[in-house]
């Protein structure tokens, strides 16, 4: 047991220096701004880049999409007048994959898929009879050789088609041209079978890479032949310098090209071997390309008609690049003139029997004519004036919607935002049969949302020709897919007022729909978000009658959830100003969080639950009732009974509640603090954490003090006091268990020190008695005395008992009188304190003899150098008990001090220039040891 020590408190006498003033002209923490002389030939950040360069960091996500880009990037796309076609049809290409499916089963026909092939094998001796061999493989078109594969799932004929690719590379690379050829041609022929029409546009491209790619092959074997090398280009090659023998070999191939019976697979494969003309005359290429675009009007169906064109015109583009368009513009109104052969009863017939709607079946001919548009509109010279000519082609040809579509889509929004009006019109005239309404409708509000000019009377005019046209569309999801552009429409360029009556006529017509607002919740909160995202002022939107009853016209719980989500979210992205006062918007937004706050339940997820307390804490925070310091703690009444679930809500409403007790220090000692502290006490404890619960107890205090409301803050010091047993050691933070010393270590610390300052309650029969309580409770709760949070406590606690005997506290509160004044060093309160600091002193010493026992000689060092610089420099020292005591530590700490023994040597330099005799004394005496 180690020795007593009796403590005693120094007296410590306050000074007050006159330190010298000095004049200054810049204050001592300004940033100093220095002017940069940059080259003029150089921007600032150009300039600036060599020094930031080295800190910046690209995402690794972005850097591997910039990697993509550049390696994508070539010579055509760089420059600024030409046009990467390829790049275009690529982009093309795999939206048509994506769009164009089928579960329907489909049928190959090819006798050179794995266990169909045919193979004639001879041997030949001279060059005539290798000919005359080649031309009967090409003629063995027998039943036999053929198979016809059925009940394909898409998956299925992609594979078979990549299949066949396959082995047009392997026939070619075992000198079987003649077989790769075949090959071709029958996956020509596959785009005659229309029986499968959903997935026609898809079957295009796919048989449009083998074509390409048997196209390649020939050219790059002629190249060879002609020059040795695969390096040259096609614009290089000079016809003149191609020798005989490879000048023959193309014949030879054009003349099989020219040999097949059918029409359909003639027109493929010239078109793939369309280049192979360089070696015999380049100046054949453009009139083949021009009788071509004749000869395709052979074609009887009009689907696959137009995806010959489509070919050609990608063939075409890829030759001769910007010189092509011509060709586009060709084809466009050869499709123009046989445009009505789409709506002819054969066609109608066809999609009927395989179950498709009209406006899916005009849907397959969109990427067509979107490809013969995009090449189009870059060889005319006035777009405005051939837009003018196909709305007068629209507006005089029946069944103009398909066509309408497609150049709604293929113009830019300043050329179809001039013509808005005649389109409307155009739409308006014919909407009962169009089949294609939404999809135009929808396409048109798109380009109007890019219009500049803001609330024009030409504007409403607009909106209500469309209204009209879309409150007789019968399908609801149709209606609410054009809603969705109009409205935004209608958010940048018309009155609140025009705007509140859409929303009503919207929830008129969802009400007379067969079907409830449930099965279209996802369209609805769609519109919604863009009108949040689009109109000028959000808050406007909030004060119209029929935006609340719109949000809330879904009734299931969880799409009422995603809608209160979305438009908090949205609202709270936009709202620019720091408080919400308005009424209405408050009771709004109230009903929204509500709602969020009811749909979390046992089995909601942490995030989701996290993400709607954040919303309802922004909503919380921003709202202010300026000085109404009793509507806005009414405010947070209503918000703690509607949110009880949520315990980071309750925080913020404690912290709120707080901020406005604070506000409100006019009326110290009033209702309202108490009022307010009373509401933080009565909320605190529904907090699940323990350690949550004590940090609001103590900022509960310190509120209460601030407002001079000494009882309250006692409560709540006393509440905090009973629960630090309940403090965890680990607490989930992120899914994982962090540690809660070092909170509790300051949580604590902060708690002593305000100790300091507030008063007793006189009706106890105990001297400090809430520092009574927390030493107890120290003593009862079993933390290990070599663990720094207890011994550091112990410390901090013998500092606050050093502190409460002095005369005068170092710090005081405005309003409350602390126990300075209100026991004036009263010797019997003095004495309670100093056996407190007594029974400290001597646990200290417990723990030091602990440490020693576990080898803990780091901290045994400091701790003792703690405990010694306490007491030479806050107690007595005319008290032997603690000149020995401080004897004792120092000798204890010499024996165990390391190399690096500044800490000592600080102490002993400060009680050297103590001038006091106790202190100089013991300074000889430690000085002669």
């Amino acid at each position: 047991m180690p020795t007593y020590y009796k403590w005693r408190s120094a007296k410590i006498q306050t000074q007050k220096h006159e330190y010298p003033s000095l004049e200054v002209t810049n204050h001592p923490l300004r940033v100093e701004v220095r002017n940069l002389k940059l080259n003029a030939s150089k921007s600032f950040i150009q300039s600036l880049h060599k020094w930031s360069s080295s800190f910046e960091e690209l995402d690794p996500l972005l850097r591997f999409e910039q990697m993509n880009l550049e390696h994508n990037l070539d010579p055509i796309e760089k420059s600024d007048d030409a046009i990467n076609y390829s790049k275009i049809w690529s982009v093309k290409c795999t939206a048509i994959l994506n769009k164009y499916t089928t579960g329907e089963k489909l049928t190959i026909i090819s006798s050179y898929l794995p266990g169909g092939e045919k193979t004639l094998l001879r041997q030949v001796s001279n060059l005539n009879e290798k000919v005359k061999h080649r031309l009967e493989q090409l003629d063995d078109f027998d039943e036999t050789s053929v198979r016809k594969t059925m009940g394909l799932s898409q998956q299925e004929f992609v594979t078979k088609i990549h299949m066949l690719d396959d082995e047009i590379k392997k026939a070619w690379d075992t000198e079987q041209r003649v077989k790769a050829f075949k090959i071709a041609i029958q996956c020509s022929k596959l785009l005659s079978d229309i029986n499968v029409m959903q997935f026609y546009p898809s079957k295009f491209v796919l048989i449009c890479d083998v074509l390409d790619n048997f196209g390649t092959l020939v050219f790059n074997r002629l190249k060879k032949k002609s020059f040795g090398s695969d390096s040259v280009k096609f614009e290089d090659i000079d016809t003149n310098l191609v020798p005989e023998s490879a000048r023959e070999t193309c014949q030879n191939w054009m003349f099989k090209m020219a040999s097949i019976r059918e029409l359909l697979p003639r027109l493929y494969m010239e078109m793939a071997l369309l280049k192979c003309y360089v070696f015999i005359s380049k100046q054949e290429i453009k009139p083949a390309i021009v009788r071509l675009i004749k000869m395709i009007r052979g074609i009887g169906n009009p689907l696959v008609a137009i995806y010959v064109r489509v070919y050609l015109c990608k063939v075409a583009s890829s030759l001769f690049g910007k010189e092509s368009e011509c060709y586009f513009y060709d084809n466009l109104k050869e499709f123009l003139e046989e445009y009505q052969q789409i709506f002819q009863p054969a066609m109608a017939k066809k999609f009927g029997t395989q179950l498709l709607t009209a406006d899916q079946y005009l849907s397959l001919y969109i990427p067509a004519i979107d490809w013969l548009f995009s090449g189009t509109l870059n060889t005319v010279p006035c777009k405005i004036t051939f837009l003018e000519e196909l709305l007068q082609v629209c507006d005089n040809t029946e069944n103009s919607e398909l066509l309408l579509c497609c150049l709604l889509s293929a113009f830019d929004s300043p050329n179809i935002i001039k013509k808005s009006s005649d389109i409307l019109g155009i739409i308006h005239k014919s909407a009962e049969h169009m089949v294609l309404l939404s999809q135009i409708l929808t396409s048109l509000g798109e380009h109007l949302c890019h219009a500049e000019a803001y609330r024009q009377p030409s504007s409403e005019a607009l909106s209500q020709t469309w209204w009209k046209i879309a409150n007789n569309m019968k399908s609801t999801a149709d209606f609410l897919q054009v809603l969705e552009p109009w409205l935004q429409f209608a958010c940048t360029q018309l009155s609140i007022q025009h705007i509140n009556m859409l929303l009503r006529g919207t929830i008129r017509y969802m009400i007379k729909s067969s079907k409830p607002a449930d099965g279209y919740s996802s369209q609805i909160r769609s519109a919604i978000k863009r009108m949040l995202k689009s109109i000028p002022d959000v808050e406007e939107l909030f004060l119209m009658d029929a935006f609340m009853p719109l949000v809330e016209l879904v009734q299931t719980s969880s799409a009422r959830t995603m809608m209160a989500k979305t438009v908090l979210s949205v609202f709270f992205e936009r709202y620019n100003s720091v408080q919400i006062e308005d009424h209405i918007i408050i009771a709004s937004l109230m009903r929204l969080c509500c709602i969020l706050h009811d749909s979390i339940n046992a089995v909601t997820v942490e995030d989701e639950t996290k993400v709607c307390a954040d919303l309802i804490n922004k909503f919380i925070q921003t709202v202010s009732y300026q000085d109404d310091f009793q509507q806005q703690l009414n405010f947070y009444v209503d918000c703690r009974s509607a949110f009880i679930k949520l315990d980071s809500v309750l925080v913020t409403l404690v912290h709120g509640v707080h901020a406005l007790s604070t506000r409100a220090g006019g009326a110290r000692g009033g209702w309202l603090p108490r009022a307010c502290a009373a509401y933080c006490f009565v909320t605190v404890p529904s907090l699940q954490c323990a350690l949550a619960r004590a940090q609001l107890y103590l900022l509960g205090a310190h509120a209460a003090l601030l407002g001079a409301c000494v009882g309250q803050a006692e409560a709540n010091l006393k509440a905090l006091v009973g629960l630090i047993p309940d403090i965890p050691q680990y607490i989930q933070e992120d899914g994982q268990n962090k540690p809660t010393h070092d909170r509790v270590l300051g949580l604590l610390c902060n708690f002593l020190s305000t100790l300091l300052i507030l008063p007793d309650n006189m009706d106890s029969n105990s001297k400090a008695y809430i520092l009574s309580g927390f030493i107890k409770i120290m003593e009862r709760i079993h933390w290990k005395k070599t663990d720094p949070l207890y011994y550091t406590l112990l410390l901090r606690t013998l500092d606050l008992l050093c502190h409460m005997t002095q005369e005068k506290y170092v710090y005081h509160i405005d309003g409350v009188l602390s126990n300075d004044e209100l026991y004036g060093s009263e010797e019997e309160f003095i004495e309670v304190l100093e056996n407190h600091a007594t029974n400290i002193c001597q646990e200290i010493l417990v723990v030091l003899k602990a440490l020693g026992d576990v080898k803990e000689t780091k901290k045994q060092y400091n701790l003792a150098l703690e405990l010694f610089w306490r007491i030479i420099k806050r107690s007595d020292l005319k008290e032997s008990s603690m000149t020995s005591l401080a004897v004792n530590l120092w000798v204890l700490s010499q024996k165990m001090q390391d190399s690096n023994n500044n800490f000592a040597k600080t102490m002993l330099s400060a009680l050297e220039s103590d001038t006091s005799a106790e202190g100089r004394r013991l300074f000889d005496k430690l000085k002669a040891m």
